[in-house]
């Protein structure tokens, strides 16, 4: 197909390429659908995927390119959406039996906007039971002996399979940095609340997130751009569009400033993934520093445990009791209890941390463009039995700030392991920008 392979094509490119008239819509569907019908037996990324639904999804698109306006932003472009997310076509099951045959009656509205910009929605990507931690059957890509990690394991696979060129997850934790980090992809968490929740499972709705997987920054950028604002907040403000793709690829006036962080948990991290984070700290040592965390870091890991358990428990344990506490796993029962567990004090306090975990980086982002540190503790573990430890995520996801993994270190064996790059709020095309230079000089060596 034209110069590369079905599976090759970013977002990006496709759109040029659908724009210009050198591939053809139909023929590129058609390959995607049968390379996917290849490796989906053992990778088992999807829980449900169907030709028929994509193929009606294409006859609004000849549509759009019969009636001769300008293409949309995403016209075309394959996006598989995490089983936790509504969509009218496809059921949403929430990675759990009994909730098997949930059928919504209406669009997340992150998949309405999406559809509006001419996405296919390719289908619905495994999560963990209730995108919680208790693992689904989906392996990574890179080794299928290993877990590419959760919640958001189905979407993470899919990219780095190559099955779709983006797909998009949810994180209360670490669910897309860390599988985007395992799987070697690319993940992006925009800043807390750029993107509406409305029509996703919530687990907390202090802490839930959605984010994007893709293979490119650029095609980070223009998946989230799509869906960034265009809604009220809950609390009555409105939340407005934001410009990333033109921002995140210009030239940053001068070389970024970066601070590396090892985090409280630099000892447990596997010693392969040590070695590589010195090797880059060297390699960048004329734009990096190293700089100790500050002191409110030590308490934003209770802080986000208390939000999560109560508000899990809160939201979690009425659908559990529903359809039957015996049907659900040890790892969502106990979330549940400790939930129980947690007084109200607890909670409002914990709860007052997510503004005071984000304003104990002010200092820092007044000096520095971003964080730099490691997205997981280390390459994806062996087996199944867990999707790895999201310590890595937590300050940061309760900080609300923006975070991207970039997948620019390898072990030894040639093991994925994503770095995370951390911005300040609401400064997203920046930090993709930041990201984007990293990128390059790290690839090619240019400077600039």
């Amino acid at each position: 197909m034209a110069d590369r392979l079905c599976h090759e094509w970013t977002a990006l490119d496709l759109l040029a390429a659908f724009r210009e008239g050198s591939i053809s819509l139909r023929d590129y569907v058609d390959a995607l659908l049968e390379y996917g019908r290849a490796l989906e037996p053992s990778i088992e990324a999807w829980a449900h995927h169907s030709d028929e639904v994509v193929r009606l999804q294409m006859q609004r698109l000849d549509e759009i390119r019969g009636s001769g306006e300008s293409l949309p932003s995403l016209f075309g472009v394959p996006v598989g959406i995490k089983d936790n997310i509504d969509t009218e076509d496809y059921p949403t099951e929430w990675g759990w039996k009994p909730t098997e045959g949930r059928t919504p009656s209406k669009d997340a509205f992150l998949v309405y906007k999406l559809r509006q910009a001419g996405a296919l929605i390719w289908g619905k990507t495994r999560t963990t039971e209730l995108a919680y931690m208790t693992p689904t059957i989906t392996k990574n890509p890179r080794n299928l002996q290993h877990t590419p990690g959760g919640s958001s394991s189905g979407s993470a696979a899919a990219v780095a399979a190559g099955m779709v060129p983006v797909a998009v997850g949810t994180q209360t934790n670490g669910s897309v940095i860390r599988p985007a980090s395992f799987c070697g992809i690319y993940g992006f968490k925009p800043t807390r609340g750029l993107i509406s929740n409305a029509g996703l499972l919530t687990c907390s709705q202090s802490l839930d997130q959605v984010g994007v997987f893709a293979r490119t920054v650029s095609d980070l950028a223009a998946v989230s751009e799509v869906m960034i604002g265009g809604y009220e907040s809950d609390q009555g403000g409105l939340v407005f569009p934001m410009s990333l793709v033109d921002a995140s690829t210009q030239e940053p006036p001068c070389p970024p400033k970066l601070m590396f962080v090892r985090t409280p948990h630099w000892e447990k991290m596997d010693s392969s993934a040590r070695n590589a984070f010195e090797a880059l700290v060297e390699e960048l040592k004329d734009c990096m520093v190293e700089v100790e965390l500050p002191e409110v870091v030590s308490r934003a890991e209770a802080w986000h445990s208390k939000v999560m358990d109560a508000e899990m428990s809160s939201n979690l344990g009425p659908i559990v009791k529903r359809y039957g506490q015996a049907l659900a796993s040890t790892k969502t029962m106990s979330v549940i209890e400790r939930g129980e567990a947690v007084s109200a004090t607890e909670y409002l306090h914990a709860l007052a941390g997510l503004h005071r975990a984000a304003a104990g980086f002010d200092e820092f982002f007044d000096h520095f463009d971003a964080i730099v540190t490691p997205s997981s503790l280390g390459a994806a573990p062996k087996g199944f039995g867990g999707t790895g430890d999201p310590i890595m995520c937590t300050t940061w996801t309760l900080a609300g700030f923006p975070c991207v993994s970039a997948p620019l270190l390898e072990t030894e064996d040639r093991f994925p392991i994503g770095v995370q790059f951390v911005g300040p709020l609401r400064q997203d095309a920046k930090l993709l920008r930041t990201v984007t230079w990293c990128v390059q000089r790290l690839t090619t060596g240019v400077t600039s």
